[in-house]
């Protein structure tokens, strides 16, 4: 079934027009590949279905097969659950505190199932130490400066030139010579998406992991800075 959606920031509440045959039904979001797009380009609906979706898999989980084993539980969290929370995650990576926190949440839940803990017994950076995870929000930056890396070395379908381009460095003391020039945005579905946000964290890398020479040398080099965090 086609539908139409008009994207816009605009307080213009009007709706379209379209017609393929007959009207087409105006919609205010939509599914593309597994990710839900609002029509002002927000992406909390799209989070909160994926918690959802996440938190009856943990409970699925918990029921059926129980938390007695810390081993079997911890895979089946990572196996079934947190996959859900990480899917195509560098484009809608959230910047509001309530989406960040509600993805975290789950997490949160299934290191305390996972350990048999009460609220309060341990705090979730101990759980999560304890269990050898890193954090959702981590987790997600990594995955974002691995498509940034690829995108920047030629080794994804993405064109650089269309969507980033290298700033212009002229101090001899900075730390690698790929970084990237940050656009001015002035709304923030720019601002926040994943071709300016992750500008920060890439700048930032030092040389011997930007200049890895492989990606998955680079991603061997990513992660063992990231656990040591």
């Amino acid at each position: 079934m086609c539908e139409a959606m008009r994207i816009t920031h605009s307080r213009d509440k009007s709706t379209t027009n379209y017609k393929l045959g007959t009207a087409l039904k105006d919609v205010k979001s939509f599914k593309d590949l597994g990710i839900i797009i609002s029509k002002d380009l927000t992406w909390s609906e799209h989070i909160s279905t994926m918690v959802n979706k996440a938190n009856q898999v943990l409970g699925l989980i918990r029921r059926s097969v129980g938390t007695a084993n810390t081993t079997t539980f911890s895979l089946l969290y990572k196996t079934l659950v947190r996959p859900l929370l990480e899917y195509a995650a560098p484009v809608w990576n959230p910047y509001l505190v309530k989406d960040i926190h509600a993805i975290e949440s789950v997490q949160r839940r299934a290191s305390r199932l996972a350990l048999r803990q009460k609220r309060g017994d341990m705090s979730y950076e101990e759980r999560c130490d304890t269990l050898h995870w890193l954090s959702l929000s981590s987790r997600r930056t990594y995955s974002s400066l691995v498509e940034c890396y690829k995108i920047v070395f030629g080794l994804s379908h993405l064109d650089f030139e269309e969507f980033f381009q290298f700033a212009k460095v002229k101090s001899t003391r900075a730390n690698h010579s790929y970084k990237l020039y940050c656009k001015l945005s002035r709304i923030n579905c720019f601002k926040y998406s994943f071709f300016n946000n992750v500008i920060s964290y890439w700048n930032n890398l030092p040389s011997n992991i930007v200049e890895a020479g492989t990606l998955e040398l680079f991603k061997c080099k990513l992660k063992s800075t990231r656990a040591n965090h």
